[in-house]
């Protein structure tokens, strides 16, 4: 007999994040999540060591995100930078130039959603046990506190921090002391220079100073024309793939090894599609093109391989 348990599962359906009671088989899945409700000594002895993989859904992106935030803590990282990318809504078109028109604000409830979703797997906490709280409603920053097991569990993650919420970070980091885990998701700096210069002391007192790691980041990029996607976190390994077609969904890997080291910059990425893809992507559109005859007289032939 298939063990079954209750549980919670969330879904990505209609352009919105919903959940419900459910019965469930013991999947591959069912057993990580698991693992991380365990608690960090289990997460730590059990968690799989390979390199994180490029997610193709908000569940796969959040489950990643949570196994390298639980091996983070069991590690005894308490201060950690989480990005992600915020799922495109259906109504998004290819030709659309701004998927998110309404900018963080209208990114806001399903990045809230999804910091929910990973402080609970995390942390190891009933939804029920998070608590959310809008901290800016014009810089559309919000602070999520998660109760755990015991006080010692407890977390707090800030999503959409800015660069005129430390103030709030300060207060944050008074209410979680040295001992608890603190998520940034998706802060909106990267470097001191993103602060007003009166503010760069104190940015350098409660962010650049004070440890944080990186505990995952998946990125979407373009460089020399080319889609490219970075994953990479606390578990160790970073992985860069460019996409050479826009039916693509795998990608082809920019390194022989299975994973990176550090985080590539961008100099390193256009180097090694320079290298590996030197044809740019217009120049493979006009082959295309040549081979096949124009796009709207190509309906239902095969594309050629890249």
């Amino acid at each position: 007999m298939v063990p079954q348990y209750w549980g919670i599962y969330y879904g990505f359906a209609n352009n919105r994040y919903w959940m419900r009671p459910t019965l469930l088989a013991a999947t591959p899945m069912l057993t990580m999540l698991t693992l991380l409700l365990a608690g960090g000594s289990a997460v730590a002895a059990l968690l799989p060591g390979g390199p994180l993989r490029v997610p193709t859904s908000p569940e796969i992106m959040i489950a990643d995100a949570a196994r390298s935030v639980a091996a983070a803590r069991a590690a005894g990282q308490r201060r950690l930078i989480v990005r992600i990318v915020v799922p495109q809504l259906d109504t998004v078109r290819p030709e659309d130039l701004d998927p998110w028109p309404g900018g963080l604000a209208q990114q806001y409830p399903y990045a809230l959603s999804l910091a929910r979703q990973l402080l609970c797997a995390a942390v190891g906490c009933a939804p029920s046990k998070v608590r959310d709280s809008v901290v800016s409603a014009e810089d559309a920053c919000g602070l999520l506190l998660a109760e755990g097991a015991v006080p010692a569990d407890d977390a707090a993650c800030l999503v959409f921090a800015g660069p005129d919420q430390l103030d709030m970070l300060a207060q944050t980091e008074a209410m979680v002391g040295d001992s608890r885990l603190l998520l940034l998701l998706n802060p909106q700096w990267r470097r001191p220079s993103d602060f007003a210069r009166a503010d760069r002391p104190r940015a350098d007192r409660l962010f650049f100073e004070r440890g944080y790691e990186v505990g995952y980041a998946f990125d979407e990029l373009a460089c020399r024309g080319e889609d490219v996607k970075v994953v990479g976190g606390f578990v160790p390994g970073w992985r860069a793939f460019v996409f050479l077609d826009d039916n693509d969904t795998a990608g082809v890997p920019l390194h022989d090894e299975p994973c990176l080291p550090d985080r590539p910059d961008y100099a390193w990425l256009e180097q090694a599609i320079n290298r590996r893809h030197p044809a740019p992507r217009w120049a493979r559109k006009l082959d295309e093109a040549d081979a096949l005859g124009p796009a709207f007289l190509r309906k239902g032939q095969d594309r050629p391989s890249q």
